[in-house]
C-alpha cells in the first residue's frame, strides 16, 4: 500500500497542472519539501491515534480471540503429545524438587558446590522446558526448537561438570566474574549510543578486582569464552563442541546446528521453517502454525531426561531409580505420540 504517497503525488500533480507560469512552477517545486515535512509531522500522530482507538475498542480483542481459537485447534491436533509433555515436565520438576529438599541441608553444611551447581542447572533446565512447551502450544515450533538449544547447552554443561568434579566446578563458577566484567565494560563503551546508564565506575572497579583475581589464579586463557573448561579438556580456545564431545553428546551437533539456524539471519533461515513443513507454497510465515512440533518436542524431552537423570545419579536411591525409569519411558512415549500425529497429517 502507498495510499499517502499516491495522495501526495496527486496533490502535487494538481498544483503543477494549475500553474500558469514558470515562476508558479518553481514556487510549487520549492514548497514541496515543506509540504512533505508538514505531512510527516502531522499524519503519523493522527494515524497512530486512530490505530490505537480501533485497537482499544475491540481490535486487540479480535486478535487475541483469533489466537485463542488457533491455540484450541492446535491443542486438539497435538493433544496426546502436549498432555504427555506437560506431565513429563511436571515429573522431572518434582523429582528435582524432592532431590533438592532431601540433600540440600547436608550439602549446604558441607559446602558442596557440585550439588548446588548441578541442582541449579537442573532447575534452569526445567524452566527452559516449560518455555519450550509454551512456544509449542502457541504454535511457534521454530522458536521452541531454538530454545531447545539452550536446554541442550544446560544438559551438556551439567554432565561435563558432574563428570569432571569440584575443581572444574570452581572454575565454572569463577568464570562468572569474567563474563560480568566483560559485559560491564562493553556496556560502558556504548552507553551513549545505548542511552542506558552503565554500572557505576565503583561497581566496574569491584568487578575488575574479581576478574583480576580469577585471571591471576587460573591464567590469562581463563578469559576465553570457555576458559573455565580448557584446563580440564587440555585444549586452548575450547568451544562448546569440545564439551559435547567430552560427554559423548557430540552426536547432537547436527540438531544443535539446525536449531541455531532459527536464531541466526542466514539465507536458509528465511527460506525454511518448521512451521511450514506441511506446505510447498512459498509463504512468509509471521505467526502461529500447527506444523513442525515433533522434533522440538522430542528433543526437549530427551534433553530434560538427560539433565534430570544426571542430577538424580548424584545420590541414587530406590525412589530416584524408579523416577529415572519413568522419565526414560516417557521420553520414548513422547517421541512416538508426536510422530504419530505428524504422520497422520503427512499422509
Amino acid at each position: 500500500m502507498q495510499i499517502l504517497q499516491d495522495e501526495f503525488n496527486k496533490s502535487i500533480a494538481e498544483l503543477v497542472a494549475s500553474a500558469k507560469t514558470e515562476a508558479e512552477l518553481e514556487a510549487i517545486a520549492a514548497s514541496a519539501p515543506e509540504m512533505l515535512n508538514e505531512i510527516l509531522n502531522r499524519l503519523p500522530k493522527t494515524i497512530l491515534e486512530s490505530i490505537k482507538r480501533d485497537a482499544y475498542q475491540g481490535g486487540l480483542d479480535e486478535i487475541r480471540q483469533s489466537h485463542l481459537d488457533f491455540k484450541a485447534r492446535n491443542y486438539q491436533r497435538w493433544k496426546d503429545g502436549f498432555d504427555a509433555l506437560e506431565l513429563f515436565i511436571g515429573i522431572c520438576t518434582e523429582a528435582g524438587d524432592n532431590f533438592n529438599k532431601r540433600l540440600r541441608p547436608t550439602a549446604t553444611k558441607n559446602g558442596d558446590i557440585l550439588f548446588d551447581t548441578i541442582t541449579r542447572l537442573h532447575a534452569k533446565g526445567c524452566l527452559v522446558a516449560k518455555e519450550i512447551a509454551c512456544l509449542l502450544t502457541n504454535g511457534f515450533a521454530d522458536g521452541a526448537h531454538s530454545r531447545w538449544r539452550a536446554l541442550h547447552e544446560i544438559t551438556v554443561t551439567s554432565k561435563f561438570l558432574t563428570e569432571k568434579g569440584t575443581d572444574t566446578v570452581e572454575r565454572y563458577l569463577a568464570h562468572e566474574y569474567v563474563d560480568s566484567y566483560k559485559g560491564a565494560c562493553q556496556h560502558k563503551k556504548y552507553e551513549e549510543r545505548l542511552q542506558a546508564a552503565p554500572l557505576s565506575d565503583h561497581a566496574i572497579a569491584s568487578l575488575k578486582v574479581k576478574y583480576d583475581e580469577a585471571i591471576s589464579r587460573y591464567g590469562s586463557d581463563f578469559s576465553n569464552l570457555y576458559g573455565w573448561a580448557e584446563d580440564t579438556l587440555g585444549k586452548k580456545r575450547a568451544n562448546f563442541a569440545d564439551l559435547e564431545k567430552s560427554v559423548d553428546l557430540d552426536h547432537w551437533r547436527p540438531y544443535y546446528k539446525w536449531s541455531s539456524q532459527n536464531i541466526h539471519a542466514s539465507a536458509k533461515t528465511i527460506r525454511s521453517s518448521l512451521g511450514m513443513t506441511e506446505t510447498s507454497a512459498d509463504l512468509l510465515l509471521v505467526g502461529s502454525s500447527d506444523s513442525g512440533m515433533t522434533d522440538p518436542a522430542h528433543s526437549m524431552a530427551i534433553s530434560l531426561s538427560q539433565v534430570t537423570v544426571n542430577l538424580l545419579q548424584l545420590s541414587p536411591n530406590l525412589d530416584n531409580a524408579v523416577a529415572m525409569k519413568i522419565i526414560l519411558e516417557m521420553t520414548n512415549e513422547i517421541g512416538d505420540l508426536f510422530l504419530k500425529v505428524h504422520k497422520q497429517k503427512s499422509t
